[in-house]
């Protein structure tokens, strides 16, 4: 049940994201296994999942120059039509060309094979503060971070179907996993109809339409500056691709896809419930303070899972890790959001995303081929170390930049203090 002050456009931005992330989880669970029963090695996954990654890149820089002209909501039902096809093609082919191929289109609105990030995000970021009061506006990409995790954990439980599948109803492996993908397609268009009945006001007032071109932008300094290192961060959050963390576990420990979505479902609800911690947590402590300080404890547990002796052990610091880790995702939407103007969220989003996706699309491949030169702990450790380091630079950059609701509570604090100072 959402709460009564989110409008029905945010409740159906909210609701298609949801669904998206559902199918995109176990689609991230399954596609190792997948390609695996293909006869593909662990540097092919690697390969594909830049490529999907890549295709996000591609289409989220489209995003900004166009969505003015076309429009947001025909960009994210055309998005996803398109991914519906993809899905749908891609259980009557085996080819690894062709694979790529669809990686990259397909990577529209499923984020590169399941990795949970989208060309239709910058859409939806863009167009949610719009529906709600700026005093509200952490809350709801809360809320649109909570759901989309929920439906991450479900979808990571959905990964243990294709088992049943085969156990209950007798159908082959490959037909299993094949089944499931038809499921992701069905999502898909589902999603569609849920943006197809978005409202006129998601496009936004004709100030926010104008602005297409990044390097005009009024705000261009703080918007390259962010994008520069949340692209840091992403790098290294792709060398940790959920399909490459389930190819680990199933390597060191044999985990299968049934324990595999045990575990993520675990994590990912965790996840979800540490999403409203952060937004009740920022209005104390700072959006970005919350995003710094919960960010580096995360890193540290990862490292504590790969160096972890058991599997038991593993899962216990990858759960931690999972609780500290995505903290900073609505925190993050919605400081990206506030320190620019109105006219610029397009824009921001896209560029957000384009930064991102574009250096997120090499992580899996380095992963991939450092794992298979050294070992899998080495790219895994200096994921963790980069990371903390990305945490460290944005706090020193950006603790003085403030969004317009710190500012206004800051403002009578200071107003009293110097008037208690006038009066001694």
């Amino acid at each position: 049940m959402m709460p009564s002050w989110i409008s029905r456009d945010a409740g159906l931005i909210i609701a298609a994201r949801g669904m998206r992330t559902f199918s995109q989880s176990y689609v991230a669970i399954l596609i190792f296994f997948y390609l695996k029963e293909l006869g593909f090695g662990i540097g092919h996954v690697g390969i594909f999942l830049s490529v999907g990654v890549a295709g996000v890149a591609f289409f989220a820089f489209i995003v900004g120059l166009i969505s003015g002209r076309i429009g947001r909501r025909r960009l994210m039902v055309a998005f996803t039509l398109v991914s519906a096809a993809s899905a749908v093609i891609l259980i009557f082919i085996g080819d690894y060309w062709a694979l790529l191929l669809l990686a990259f289109f397909g990577s529209m609105a499923t984020g590169g094979g399941g990795g949970g990030e989208s060309a239709a995000q910058p859409l939806e970021m863009a167009s949610l503060p719009d529906t709600a009061p700026s005093e509200k506006r952490t809350e709801l990409f809360a809320v649109y971070s909570i759901v989309a995790r929920t439906g991450t954990a479900l979808g990571a439980l959905a990964a243990l179907l294709p088992e049943v599948f085969q156990d209950q109803l007798g159908i082959g492996t490959l037909s299993s996993y094949r089944a499931m993908f038809l499921g992701f397609a069905a999502f898909q268009l589902l999603g569609a109809l849920l943006y197809s009945l978005l409202s006129s006001r998601v496009e936004g007032p004709i100030a926010q339409q104008r602005w297409t071109n990044p390097l005009k932008l009024p705000s261009r300094r703080i918007i390259f500056t962010l994008t520069g290192l949340f692209s840091i961060d992403t790098l290294t959050t792709s060398m940790v691709h959920q399909t490459i963390v389930t190819a680990w576990f199933n390597t060191k420990f044999g985990l299968d896809s049934g324990d595999m979505g045990q575990v993520f479902f675990l994590s990912h609800a965790l996840t979800a419930a540490s999403m409203w911690i952060a937004a009740k947590l920022a209005n104390k402590i700072g959006l970005l303070n919350t995003m710094v300080f919960t960010h580096i404890p995360s890193s540290l547990f990862f490292i504590g899972a790969i160096f972890a002796p058991t599997a038991w052990v593993a899962i216990v610091f990858w759960q931690l890790r999972a609780f500290m880790s995505q903290m900073d995702v609505p925190t993050k939407d919605s400081y990206t959001m506030a320190v620019v103007g109105p006219e610029e969220r397009v824009a921001m989003a896209s560029m957000h995303m384009v930064s991102r996706s574009a250096t997120g699309a090499f992580g899996p491949t380095i992963t991939t081929q450092v794992w298979t030169v050294f070992a899998a702990s080495v790219p895994f450790v200096a994921s963790a170390v980069v990371k903390i380091a990305y945490d460290l630079s944005l706090y020193a950059l950006f603790r003085n930049v403030k969004p317009p609701e710190e500012v206004e509570k800051a403002q009578p604090q200071t107003e009293a203090e110097e008037t208690a100072t006038c009066g001694q």
